[in-house]
């Protein structure tokens, strides 16, 4: 297992631990120096710098983590200072994607990312070795740096047009989706939050879930189960603190299925402490918020199953300062908690707000009519002898073609009409607080 020191300016070191743990790297000590910014030559001061090089002569280890930052001339300075490799925050979280990258896109991204990551660093040791001093870069051994820098650009621009063709493709499945009346949701939100969970309790799939950070790298999708109509989810890659524009951008492809979804369900864990939970919902809103206008958002709090009533109440309270207008759903993708609510807002996305009444005959024909209208649209029945009396739900648009259909199989007493909304329980009424039943379009206001 590879040891490492981290060095950092604060002492929370509990994120940049658990992406170490997530690359299965032990930390054999840790050294903090509490600073409002890092210094500009050595990120810690020089005279830290000087006891930390007094403190691990007997220790061995194989590289040195910086939990934070690092600008080209101070990676340069402490890896030619402790002659040991020297990664900071992004470089950790660009090896766990490199590890869990497995198809052709996630592999072109990380490897756009990483060539975006290194190629200020490179401009950094070619300045340098242009002093006469040429020791390699990254630890990567005495090679011409320069060549490896014109090469790598070369590469990324090369990857950035394979992904811009990508997007085209990915915008045009989503104009055929929408032309067929499918509707997409998204689930957005900080890494480990529980998205591929809820995913797979949603759509019945069987994408990875993993208790390690960024488990998700590419997005899937699928149909949403128990709700009416088409209505498709993905699953995308989760959200981080402090990731450079150049990351972000280089997921650009992917993160455009959450900015172009009809419903962007933003996925937090409730049962951490309420100070972490707010520090990750606005991370997520800071990368969310500039790139949708006016599309539906809600805030899903995952792992109620964890948590009492009393701090979910506390908790939505807490979201609901931060957020504004968005609603929050409480949910659990252990116990599928709050699912009902769920895929009822889900459902709203298919705007079924025409309902078609007709008594039809049984046979064959008008049999196969219903099983073809369940696949997009909700359809109730109730059998009276050699009749069925049914009740279409579906969009106004539609409803002209259905009672068409409907008359065709010998259907009787068509009548349609604009489509009450679906009843609400009094549980779950009394079970209802804060903003769970406001309007999903943001910039709405709360009474």
């Amino acid at each position: 297992m590879e040891k490492v020191l981290v060095f950092s300016i604060n002492e929370d070191t509990l994120e940049i631990r658990s992406l170490l743990d997530t690359l299965d790297i032990s930390v054999i000590k840790e050294f903090v120096q509490k600073k409002s910014h890092p210094h500009k030559i050595g990120f810690l001061g020089p005279g830290k710098l000087k006891e930390i090089e007094e403190e691990i002569k007997e220790l061995e280890f194989d590289a040195i983590v910086v939990n934070g930052l690092l600008k080209p001339s101070q990676h340069h300075y402490l890896e030619m200072k402790f002659q040991k490799e020297c990664i900071d925050r992004t470089g950790v979280i660009l090896r766990i994607f490199a590890d869990h990258a497995h198809t052709p896109e996630a592999i072109a991204q990380v490897t756009l990312a990483r060539l975006r990551y290194e190629l200020p660093f490179l401009r950094e040791w070619i300045h340098k070795a242009k002093s006469g001093d040429r020791p390699g870069f990254l630890a990567g051994g005495a090679y011409a740096t320069d060549v490896y820098f014109e090469h790598a650009k070369t590469q990324a621009r090369r990857i950035e047009l394979n992904l811009t063709e990508l997007s085209k493709q990915r915008e045009v499945t989503r104009t055929k989706r929408h032309a067929k009346g499918y509707s997409l949701v998204s689930l957005a939100g900080y890494t480990n939050a529980g998205k591929s969970a809820l995913f797979n309790g949603l759509c019945g799939g069987s994408v990875e879930v993993d208790n390690r950070l960024f488990s998700t790298l590419s997005t899937t999708t699928r149909k949403v189960l128990k709700v009416p109509g088409n209505v498709l989810m993905v699953d995308t890659v989760g959200f981080i603190k402090d990731l450079p524009p150049n990351l972000v951008n280089a997921f650009s492809s992917t993160l455009e299925e959450i900015y172009f979804a009809d419903l962007i369900l933003l996925v937090i864990d409730i049962s951490e402490p309420i100070e972490v939970i707010l520090s990750k919902l606005r991370t997520s809103t800071e990368i969310l918020l500039p790139k949708i206008e006016d599309q539906m958002l809600v805030v899903l709090g995952n792992k109620s199953d964890l948590v009492t009533e009393a701090q979910r109440k506390k908790v939505r309270n807490e979201i609901e300062s931060l957020t504004g207008s968005y609603p929050t759903i409480t949910v659990s993708a252990k116990t599928e908690e709050g699912f009902d609510k769920l895929r009822e807002t889900i459902g709203t996305l298919q705007r079924q707000t025409l309902a078609i009444d007709a008594s039809l005959p049984l046979t064959d024909a008008s049999l196969s009519l219903l099983s073809r209208l369940r696949s997009s649209c909700n359809v109730t029945e109730t059998y009276e002898g050699k009749r069925v009396r049914v009740t279409v739900r579906c969009k106004e648009e539609d409803g002209q073609r259905i009672s068409g259909w409907l008359a065709k199989v010998g259907a009787t007493n068509i009548d349609a009409h604009p489509a009450s909304p679906p009843a609400t329980s009094a549980t779950e009424e009394n079970n209802s607080s804060g903003n769970e039943g406001a309007p999903l379009v943001r910039g709405d206001t709360k009474s």
